[in-house]
């Protein structure tokens, strides 16, 4: 009997376990739909730039940080005019590399001592409530077209503030510089005219790298003697060789990371697609930061195309969004 009520008892707290587990479920919206004008010349190329956290702290009226990686689970694109040859869409990103995360932090830490130093004789903390450190993807972002979501009228969002980061410095000038961040490319402006700077290339240029050339062995390495004690015929001296000259040197570009301006340093595509019968459906990916490129074409001058965004399900106010 004793064991029927234990296991009876272990069923009841498991359901009521299970039952508060989806009572703090927290809702959410996770559809976010757009609509981009592609450009008035067929065939042409353009740019198109989602932040995924500012459209969410917008629809769901509460903030979601960007120092997170966005996981969309699917993107659905319509169009109620495009052919199907000629076409494209792809969706880029900044790399998931432990470079991009290191940059983002290091240029988070800047800002966050930047603050804290200003306001070491402050009675109180004033920094404003909904207050993030926020980036954008590119120059290209930060001077292109930005999508706003839509309801099925067309009719955008109503958003509030969204102040990317800026950074106040003293270099170069006798008052005060301000410039904003962003992951990839070159910084743009010089010292106390800086307009904006690329965070994964201030990584790089403040961080020691490894040698080349490693390990470093003597040139005369194959003549020493006792190495030539068995050596027959040139064998040992061939081996040697090779691998005093072989992967000696790293796989990787050593002095330009991935996402400088030296190295990549464009958004990477992570899905790739074309409409066919005026429709197609992609699958998932993290975005870091909720950072989304949309690069299109279409055969139609002006062509508008549908973009409907699915963000995964999860424990971050409803969204599934994994801490940088």
């Amino acid at each position: 009997m004793a064991t029927k009520k234990t296991t009876a008892m272990k069923k009841k707290t498991s359901a009521k376990r299970s039952r508060s587990a989806k009572k703090n479920t927290q809702p959410a919206v996770r559809y976010l739909r757009y609509e981009l004008v592609n450009s008035g010349n067929p065939n042409t190329e353009t740019s198109h730039f989602i932040d995924l956290a500012k459209d969410l702290s917008a629809v769901n009226r509460r903030l979601y940080r960007q120092g997170r990686r966005y996981h969309v689970k699917r993107i659905t694109v319509i169009s109620k005019n495009t052919q199907n040859f000629g076409n494209r869409v792809s969706f880029s990103t900044a790399p998931e590399s432990w470079v991009s995360q290191m940059a983002w932090k290091r240029g988070k830490d800047v800002f966050m001592e930047m603050n804290k130093r200003a306001m070491a004789n402050v009675a109180g903390d004033i920094t404003g409530t909904w207050s993030d450190f926020k980036v954008y993807l590119s120059t290209d972002h930060r001077n292109g077209t930005k999508l706003v979501p839509l309801d099925n009228g067309a009719n955008g969002v109503s958003a509030g503030e969204w102040v990317y980061t800026q950074y106040v410095s003293p270099d170069g000038t006798t008052s005060a510089d301000s410039f904003d961040a962003k992951l990839l490319g070159d910084h743009v402006g010089g010292a106390g005219s800086r307009v904006t700077v690329g965070l994964i290339k201030s990584y790089g240029e403040s961080r020691a790298t490894v040698t080349s050339g490693d390990p470093s062995v003597p040139g005369d390495l194959s003549d020493d003697p006792l190495l030539n004690v068995f050596d027959w015929g040139t064998e040992i001296d061939e081996v040697l060789n090779r691998l005093e000259s072989d992967n000696d040197t790293p796989p990787y570009d050593q002095a330009n990371y991935p996402g400088d301006d030296g190295n990549m340093p464009k958004p990477l595509v992570v899905q790739d697609t074309t409409l066919v019968d005026g429709k197609s459906t992609v699958g998932g990916f993290t975005a870091m930061c909720g950072l989304i490129e949309i690069e299109s074409t279409a055969t139609d001058a002006d062509d508008i195309y549908s973009i409907l965004v699915e963000l995964a399900p999860g424990d971050y106010r409803g969204i599934k969004a994994d801490v940088i």
